[in-house]
């Protein structure tokens, strides 16, 4: 199809060439008869001329001989034949070279005429060119019967899980989920109580290290999980009071062992601000003084918490709750105060902790206090005095 096309293009230039080179070919030939006959016909005519001249000569000298008198006549005919010779010779030149340039254009015409019915016909008996829509319908045809090749692929057997383990990690569009805040449970530190710490309050500081982790879990649950508003008293005041306590045990066994509490921070590490509960940093003496004594006046606070000294109220054994609040108040309280080591009680003279003598605002009356929980009463006018207090660890 393209070779055919080509054919065609190619006849169809050779044609056109053939037209533009004759028509050019007889414009110039059309202006070139006078320039010819001018080139062909001056040295005939002036040969002619000559012959003349030499011939009027004679006759001139004949003349002369003879007489003077037909001179003028003579000499006026002798011109006339000259410029009738050379009009008719140029005429005659000039025809013919007119005759010749239509016989040579008209010879151009007829062979281009020819080439270009030479080409027509080509075309025309070209079947490609004559039905192109039959042959494009007939190689579709062939093309569409035509059997495509079965071409069998087998599909590879799944690789092991195995193997998968050796590429690399596929990336994940999912977006991990968002850690899920651990809800208010004291159940950790409750379990930490019963394991290390006596009926008595003798505390194993030693194994709390071992479980140090579970440990600062449950301080991350607090720090989580700050008091709010909405929270009733005792639920807020057993959360401070749990808060002081693990706080108090991550001091001495971040620091363990150690002899006293009193060894660390300068003697004074009730002053520190190191405690993290949510956006807070809080201090021992802030957490007892400031949250539970000065907003709830409850001085049975001092038995709740505990300071890990031998003179200290025992750390009791088990995590404060709402539920268990009130009736640990009460348990604590009877306990310190009966106990032979940090009181020595008679109706006429007490000997008590110190615990009475730096929070005495916080008591009230002493002696009324005392006998509110005291299974010895003291009488109005028994003398008190107060109890040296050790600071050796609680262990």
């Amino acid at each position: 199809m393209k070779k055919t096309t080509w054919i065609f293009i190619g006849f169809l230039a050779i044609a056109w060439l053939a037209c533009n080179n004759n028509s050019v070919t007889s414009e110039q030939e059309e202006t070139t008869p006078t320039t010819v006959v001018e080139s062909n016909v001056t040295p005939k005519a002036e040969a002619t001329a000559l012959e003349t001249d030499a011939e009027t000569t004679e006759t001139n000298s004949d003349a002369d001989a003879t007489g003077g008198g037909g001179t003028a006549t003579h000499k006026e005919s002798v011109e006339e034949k000259i410029t009738t010779t050379v009009k008719k010779e140029v005429k005659d030149k000039t025809s013919k070279v007119v005759e010749d340039v239509k016989e040579t254009s008209s010879k151009a015409k007829e062979s281009s005429k020819k080439i270009v019915e030479t080409v027509k016909e080509t075309v025309t008996n070209t079947p490609v060119v004559e039905k192109p829509k039959e042959v494009v319908k007939e190689t579709v045809e062939k093309v569409v019967s035509t059997p495509k090749p079965i071409i069998k692929t087998e599909i590879p057997p799944k690789p092991k899980e195995e193997t998968k383990s050796a590429q690399e990690p596929e990336m994940s569009t999912e977006m991990p989920p968002t850690p899920t805040k651990p809800a208010l449970s004291h159940s950790k530190w409750d379990g930490l109580l019963q394991k290390h710490v006596s009926s008595s309050g003798k505390v194993n500081y030693a194994g709390f290290k071992a479980d140090k982790a579970q440990l600062q879990s449950y301080l991350e649950i607090l720090s989580a999980n700050t008091p709010e508003s909405s929270w009733s008293k005792s639920k807020t005041m057993a959360y401070w009071i749990n808060a002081y306590n693990a706080f108090t045990v991550k001091l001495i066994v971040d620091n363990y062992p150690v002899s006293s509490i009193t060894d660390l921070e300068g003697g004074d590490p009730w002053k520190k601000r190191w405690i993290s509960l949510g956006n807070q940093t809080y201090t021992l003496n802030q957490i007892e003084k400031d949250i539970l004594l000065k907003k709830y006046g409850d001085a049975r606070v001092h038995f709740a918490v505990n300071c890990a000294a031998k003179s200290c109220p025992a750390l009791l054994n088990q995590a404060w709750t709402a539920s268990n609040l009130e009736s640990n108040f009460e348990k604590q309280s009877k306990a310190f105060i009966n106990n032979s080591k940090f009181n020595e009680i008679s109706p006429k003279s007490a000997k008590l902790s110190q615990l009475f003598n730096w929070y005495a605002s916080d008591f009230g009356d002493v002696k009324t206090f005392i006998n509110k929980y005291a299974t010895t009463q003291l009488k109005s006018n028994a003398k008190i005095d107060f109890l040296e207090y050790d600071w050796k660890l609680n262990n």
